[in-house]
Order: structure tokens, then C-alpha cells, then sequence
């Protein structure tokens, strides 16, 4: 199969933005890594100039052993027949001390839940999204978030 669409695309992404770290481009996927800083123009540039319309999911990964996090966002296009099935992810690593990172609720407002569901299981703040109330876990819950590595469950593990 060919590989034009995404080529072009990683063609044009490194120029506009020098600083993203690519991944090998393979038939539908496109994987990059980017500075927090670039993350809002970035968003913006894949909105408006490569068609990505829509965000599909946001991930998060705890990695105490390096004191970060890396938060995931994959998007898609709907509206640009020959990049429906091309899915390109974007990776941001945050401090795990401070992870916080702009909303891209008003890029994308198919960010809301799964932005939502990132802060509530790890405790990613997305500085202006519109609702980080709780969304799966109880509203009473007091402990650290699910999915970070240092989460015990009570009963286990002396907790």
C-alpha cells in the first residue's frame, strides 16, 4: 500500500514544526511527539490545515521511575474521504509533579470526555476545559487516581 498521504503529511508537519519528534509513518498511522509549548499551534495547524476534525481518544501513561507522564491524544478526519481511516497520534510528556496541559476542548470539543476521563483516572489537569467534574469514579472519592502507579487499593498492599 502507499504511504503518499502520510508522507506529505509528516513532510509538511516537520517543516511547520522543526521541534516534533516523528515516528516512522506506516499505512494509516502517523505518531509524533511534541513540546508542550508547541501543543495549542500544533492542534490548531492539524485542525484547520490537515483536516483532522475530530479526536477519537486521549490516553494517559504514569511513569514514576522517570517522574512523568505522557498524555496521547489520536485524531481522525471524517470530512476528507481519502484520510478517514488515518489515525495520527499526538504525544505530550508532562512533569509528573506538575502535569498540567492547555484543553483542547476548544479545538476539538470531542476532547471533552476523554480529556475528562484522563484528569479523573490519572490527575492530569487540562487548564480550561469547561467540566473536570468526576465522570466514572464515585463523587465521594478521596484517593489518588486509578490508574497512577502509586494507587493502592484498600486492603492491599498495606494501604
Amino acid at each position: 500500500m502507499s504511504l503518499i498521504i502520510e508522507e506529505e503529511i509528516t513532510k509538511r508537519l516537520t517543516a511547520q514544526f522543526p521541534e516534533l519528534k516523528m515516528g516512522v509513518p506506516v499505512h494509516n498511522r502517523i505518531s509524533l511527539a511534541a513540546p508542550l509549548h508547541s501543543l495549542p499551534a500544533l492542534a490548531t495547524h492539524l485542525r484547520d490545515i490537515e483536516g483532522f476534525d475530530h479526536v477519537t481518544s486521549v490516553t494517559g501513561i504514569d511513569y514514576p521511575d522517570k517522574d512523568l507522564f505522557t498524555v496521547t491524544y489520536h485524531l481522525g478526519a471524517y470530512a476528507r474521504l481519502p484520510m478517514r481511516r488515518l489515525v495520527l497520534s499526538v504525544s505530550v510528556d508532562l512533569p509528573r509533579q506538575n502535569a498540567k496541559l492547555p484543553s483542547l476542548v476548544s479545538i476539538w470539543p470531542s476532547a471533552e470526555y476523554h480529556e475528562r476521563e484522563t484528569h479523573e483516572m490519572l490527575g492530569i489537569a487540562f487548564q480550561d476545559h469547561p467540566n473536570l467534574n468526576l465522570l466514572l469514579l464515585p463523587e465521594d472519592w478521596a484517593d489518588l487516581p486509578p490508574l497512577r502507579k502509586d494507587f493502592k487499593l484498600k486492603g492491599h498492599g498495606g494501604r
